[in-house]
């Protein structure tokens, strides 16, 4: 188990060392500046979550353009498009890196 968690460390270093981690944490470091807008970027994070894993599924096209418009100009904000624009690039990157390692186990579990 040992060489397992020096892999990790590693790999999580690794991780911290990309340009899109680290242009991540610029942007979060950069938004705390601003508790105002954090706190509104904060609500709207909250709220898409809630809204793609509520489950009810009966109103989702109309909650979800409805939530888009009035989103809209809140997400045209250079700081606020650049943090989210940043954030999603991270994102994308963890979901990479677990359907990776998903995969590459996936047959033991047939």
């Amino acid at each position: 188990m040992e060489q397992v968690d020096k892999a990790l460390e590693d790999f999580i270093k690794a991780i911290k060392y990309t340009k899109i981690y680290t242009e991540y944490e610029e942007q979060k470091e950069h938004i705390k500046n601003y508790p105002d807008l954090k706190q509104r970027i904060d609500e709207f994070r909250e709220r898409n979550y809630l809204l793609h894993n509520s489950g009810d599924t009966s109103n989702l096209f109309e909650e979800m353009d409805r939530f888009r418009e009035e989103y809209e100009q809140f997400q045209e904000i250079p700081m606020v498009h650049d943090f989210l624009e940043k954030e999603l690039a991270y994102c994308r990157m963890l979901q990479y890196i677990n359907e990776k390692i998903v995969w590459a186990f996936e047959a033991d579990f047939e």
